[in-house]
């Protein structure tokens, strides 16, 4: 497995990848999601507010009357739903991606998450808007063991929302520093059709990739076909794959993955399990274990 792309990819998947209190003219935004400075979270439709308190109705369909002077943080969510059909809280923050390919959905303005793959590869990612979600992710491994300048990953993502739960489409702008003696970088412009609603879907992504210093001459086409489906309120399965495509498409690699994504008590803290495995290697071979979690920030 000697190409750089590739090598990259798998790397990534075996060692990887707020608003403050809002004024009451976001009132016409029934749902809310308020977190107060104990760390309890309340999910519910807006009721009213006040200079002293915000009163929500939960989940439960009790009234919550929350003095202003406790709550940490709130956001106001455009989508009604906060629970989907099968009655699963809506995990907008995990949603956004399988193991590293984006789905299209994006984060919602202000929320934001770090993830962490087997201690040394950390990411970190904020919605800018409703439809732009900023992600940045580097490795300190080479660092520290190879004196190499680490893996860099930076993408920005316009995300464009279907109807409620029919999906999104997702256009993605990545740039990629690759470990070694020799600088080398790629950038990728990539799209990601995603059909289905964030907690059961599925998505078709392509794109193309050039070396920086080489330009189009030296051109990769990634193509993936992912998908994620919520099983209960603790577990969902997850797959995601890939095909890269290189030299005119007369050379094809590829990597297959499968895991658990568990969800804990408070929506967007998750712990992923799979297994990778490159589809060059012999076929005796299982594949590489992956370990990866996110908490929300906000």
């Amino acid at each position: 497995m000697k190409n750089p792309v590739l090598v990259f990819i798998f790397f990534c998947l075996t060692i990887n990848a707020h608003s403050q209190v809002e004024p009451t003219t976001q009132a016409e935004e029934k749902k809310v999601m308020v977190t107060t400075k104990d760390g309890s979270v309340v999910y519910g439709t807006f009721v009213e507010r006040d200079d002293n308190s915000l009163v929500v109705k939960s989940m439960s369909l009790s009234t919550v009357v929350i003095p202003i002077s406790e709550i940490e943080d709130i956001i106001y969510l455009r989508s009604n739903k906060l629970k989907d059909k099968k009655g699963f809280n809506i995990d907008y923050h995990n949603s956004t991606r399988y193991f590293i390919y984006p789905s299209g959905y994006g984060l919602k303005k202000g929320q934001s998450y770090y993830e962490n793959v087997w201690i040394f590869w950390n990411s970190y990612a904020v919605g800018v808007s409703d439809n732009f979600t900023f992600s940045a992710s580097s490795e300190i491994a080479s660092l520290l063991f190879a004196s190499q300048f680490p893996t860099l990953f930076l993408n920005g993502k316009f995300s464009i929302p279907f109807d409620e739960d029919k999906g999104a489409f997702g256009i993605n702008l990545s740039f990629i520093t690759i470990p070694g003696d020799d600088f080398q970088s790629y950038t990728f412009l990539s799209g990601s059709l995603t059909a289905g609603s964030r907690n059961h879907n599925v998505t078709l992504g392509m794109g193309g990739g050039f070396h920086v210093a080489n330009g189009i001459t030296d051109e990769v086409i990634p193509i993936t076909l992912s998908f994620m489906t919520r099983v209960s309120s603790k577990l969902s399965f997850v797959s995601e794959n890939w095909l890269i495509a290189q030299n005119d498409f007369n050379d094809f690699n590829g990597i297959v993955s499968a895991g658990l994504r568990i969800h804990f008590k408070e929506t967007g803290n998750a712990l992923n399990i799979g297994l990778v495995r490159p589809l060059d290697l012999d076929s005796s071979f299982i594949g590489i274990p992956l370990v990866s979690g996110t908490v929300k920030l906000k």
